[in-house]
């Protein structure tokens, strides 16, 4: 008998460890980012490789506002763990837990992911911030409906 009929099968396991990584994450102070994508700038269409190209300047830009020369000299960055999908319609956006370094002001730190989004060349317009997150929303950022969901290791980082 196949490997795979006798239970979920790889992709399932690899799925229930992720969550079980994300369950293990405190989440205190951080927040849900969902970030959408230009698909096409000027005959260049947007692939996985240019939208994790994408957030890396995004996240540079970010990192930069909050902690300035410390990002820069020291390598201080936000926590984050960054998930690429591609919606039924086949559009790739991005779900992200980011870690708030401003608690007290939430709407502040919103702002400013939206302001450093808009600056990066596939960033869209449109983006959504949820500024209390609980473990539903790490379950739903990692239900994986397509083989092309997953986490963008690259962007990753979590201390």
């Amino acid at each position: 008998m196949h490997a795979c009929a006798l239970g979920k099968g790889v992709f399932g396991q690899l799925k229930d460890a992720v969550q079980g990584y994300f369950h293990a994450l405190s989440l205190e102070n951080c927040i849900g980012v969902s970030l959408t994508l230009k698909q096409s700038i000027g005959g260049v269409h947007l692939d996985e490789i240019r939208a994790s190209q994408n957030l890396r300047h995004f996240l540079n830009r970010l990192n930069s506002s909050v902690y300035g020369k410390r990002f820069k000299r020291f390598g201080q960055k936000l926590n984050v763990v960054p998930v690429l999908e591609r919606s039924s319609t086949h559009r790739l956006h991005y779900h992200l837990i980011l870690q708030n370094p401003y608690p007290e002001t939430p709407a502040l730190f919103t702002k400013l992911i939206e302001t450093e989004w808009a600056k990066t060349r596939f960033g869209y317009v449109q983006s959504h911030v949820d500024e209390q997150i609980d473990h539903g929303w790490t379950d739903y950022i990692t239900k994986f409906k397509t083989a092309s969901d997953g986490i963008d290791w690259e962007n990753h980082h979590w201390n």
